[in-house]
């Protein structure tokens, strides 16, 4: 038995300085998937108040009640894009070097958002 385990321990091969830590997705390092959730985060945040004050608008003016509300509608179609393509990631459907398209379709909804808000507040 003894010399079994020996046999066994000996055959093993040393561990490999370039292995990936177990610890985190070997494409991701930590700080990279901090970044992201702090983008996503960003998006999130920058959604939700774009929502509140299309609702608000639309609630409180009584002109084009609807055009408010349908801003407020066609960021959420964005944010839905975004949502499948996160899945798709985290899923592997789509490969992990493609991320760059997740944070671009980030940008045009940030984007969206701000000009969202804009045509919210235009006084004409």
């Amino acid at each position: 038995m003894e010399k079994e385990t020996k046999r066994l321990i000996e055959s093993r091969p040393a561990p490999d300085s370039t292995s990936a830590p177990l610890f985190h997705d070997s494409s991701q390092s930590p700080t990279a998937k901090r970044l992201q959730y702090a983008f996503v985060g960003i998006v999130v945040i920058m959604v939700l108040i774009s929502i509140g004050l299309s609702i608000y608008r639309g609630a409180v003016t009584g002109v084009n009640n609807g055009l408010y509300f349908m801003l407020g509608i066609s960021l959420i179609g964005f944010v839905v894009i975004e949502i499948f393509l996160i899945r798709f990631i985290r899923n592997e459907d789509l490969p992990k070097e493609k991320s760059w398209f997740l944070y671009f379709v980030g940008a045009c909804v940030i984007l969206e958002a701000i000009f969202t808000n804009v045509l919210l507040f235009d006084e004409n």
